[in-house]
């Protein structure tokens, strides 16, 4: 069998600039004789067939990573395809194929990637649990918290004395381009705030400290919204961030203030038993499991929280990583009436309801004609003052009480009764109050009397019996 392999220069090349996707024709066109050829991929033993004649167009793919290839066998013959775009842009490798019954145009494509663990990273985390006030998430939270937007926003923490510092040090620079330039309106804040302080998350300081670049050099380069973080508001806004951070010396106040990041990280720890959650949740849904837990903040961040998953392959499968955004612990430790036992347990309720989405939405999807038939009846549920953004579909809002009923379930089974109670009481009042989801006090407390009344079965048996329930109340 004679081998070809493809290398760039055989191609007439096109860069799509903007998604840095690379698009490529073979310039030859390929003869098969038996009407048949295969794509196979590095890594898997399986190979996949096509007929030419089948469809004037096909395509195949996998993610990019590097040092991938495929290969493509027709007749006699194979060429094998090389990744060799930049990690983690797109590439796309076009081939006319022919055969004594058609022809086609074939597509061999490496999809971007949003993330990418080089082995000694899997090799060190796996397992473990981080905490961090990252540097670029950091400036970014900054920039957010002193620009128009966040000047006049309600649900960042600008109580304590860090903000009070972060305020005086950077009053110079108030008349920042970067600044002036996140202004918008309160119809569309919270998805800008995301795109802004998220993705910023995917880039890495130049380690050289006088240097004010951000690099887009991984393991995240995929963090909120509909693309690369490159792409995003952060990412398009890269430069009058660096110019930000070069001229106010944005690095020299970082360094100086890592002793109180790092107690602030060591608050978090305390407060925030990540791996007794991760066992806990482990238990109740069996078959989904995570090898890494990061918890990403902010002293600067108030109540709005978020959550993202990171899959990529390792020697040993895949390596799953779970990545949090939330606020520091000043709105518990600042209620002096609460024993250190509620903190915790009221703290960990933020970073719960976050994991825990990661097993309950999976487990719904398995329902989902049943939820759809019940929550359809959203008014039922949820108050007119809930967004539909953010929970417009009818598995969004039963995902919504079951991950938070979860939580419950959890501090109920794992806390002192004094401690369980005024937590859960929080916890409802939160959800049916502020939050408006009316009916979370009767599910919450039924799905409890379910959960006691029928161990040994774990909370991943019990989808049926609580959904029966919700369907005689919304009827």
């Amino acid at each position: 069998m004679r081998f070809t392999f493809l290398v760039s220069f055989l191609f007439a090349v096109c860069l799509n600039v903007a998604g840095q996707i690379s698009e490529e024709t073979y310039p030859k066109t390929l003869w098969c004789e038996n009407d048949t050829f295969t794509i196979a991929y590095k890594g898997f033993d399986r190979k996949f067939p096509r007929k030419v004649s089948s469809t004037t167009e096909s395509d195949s793919g996998t993610d990019a990573t590097m040092d991938d290839y495929a290969t493509l066998y027709y007749g006699k013959d194979s060429i094998r395809i090389k990744y060799h775009n930049r990690v983690p842009y797109g590439q796309n490798v076009y081939f006319n194929i022919e055969s004594p019954k058609g022809k086609t145009r074939f597509r061999l494509h490496f999809n971007e990637i949003n993330c990418y663990f080089p082995p000694d990273y899997i090799k060190k985390n796996t397992g473990s649990i981080q905490f961090d006030i990252p540097e670029s998430y950091e400036l970014a939270n900054i920039i957010w918290t002193l620009s128009p937007g966040g000047q006049r926003a309600t649900d960042l923490n600008k109580q304590n004395d860090y903000f009070k510092e972060v305020a005086a040090y950077f009053k110079p620079w108030m008349d920042h381009p970067v600044l002036k330039s996140l202004d918008f309106p309160d119809s569309i804040y919270y998805d800008k705030y995301y795109q802004f302080r998220e993705n910023s998350f995917a880039f890495n300081f130049d380690k050289t400290l006088k240097n004010n670049r951000l690099l887009f050099n991984g393991p995240y380069y995929y963090v909120f919204g509909d693309e690369l973080a490159d792409s995003s508001l952060f990412g398009k806004m890269k430069p009058l961030a660096e110019d930000f951070a070069a001229k106010s010396k944005f690095r020299e106040f970082y360094q100086k203030h890592l002793l109180y990041y790092k107690k602030a990280i060591a608050r978090q720890q305390q407060l925030l038993p990540v791996r007794q959650m991760w066992t806990w949740l482990e238990g109740q849904f069996p078959g989904r499991q995570f090898q890494s837990y990061r918890i990403v903040f902010s002293p600067l961040i108030g109540g709005s929280h978020s959550t993202q998953q990171y899959h990529a392959k390792s020697n040993d499968g895949w390596f799953s990583e779970n990545v949090m955004f939330i606020c520091g612990t000043d709105r518990y430790d600042s209620v002096t009436t609460y024993t250190e036992k509620q903190r915790e347990g009221l703290m960990s309720g933020i970073v719960f309801t976050e994991i825990d989405h990661n097993y309950v939405n999976p487990t719904t999807s398995k329902f989902r004609a049943t939820v759809d038939s019940i929550f359809s009846n959203r008014d039922y549920w949820v108050k007119p003052g809930i967004s539909k953004g953010y929970y417009g579909s009818p598995s969004s809002v039963f995902n919504e009480y079951m991950t938070q009923a979860a939580f419950c379930l959890y501090v109920d089974d794992d806390y002192d009764k004094e401690t369980a109670d005024l937590v859960i009481q929080k916890r409802e009042e939160m959800m049916a109050g502020p939050r408006n989801f009316s009916k979370f006090r009767e599910f919450n407390q039924e799905l409890m009397k379910l959960f006691k009344g029928n161990k040994p079965k774990k909370l991943v048996d019990l989808y049926p019996a609580i959904l029966e329930w919700c369907k005689k109340q919304g009827s």
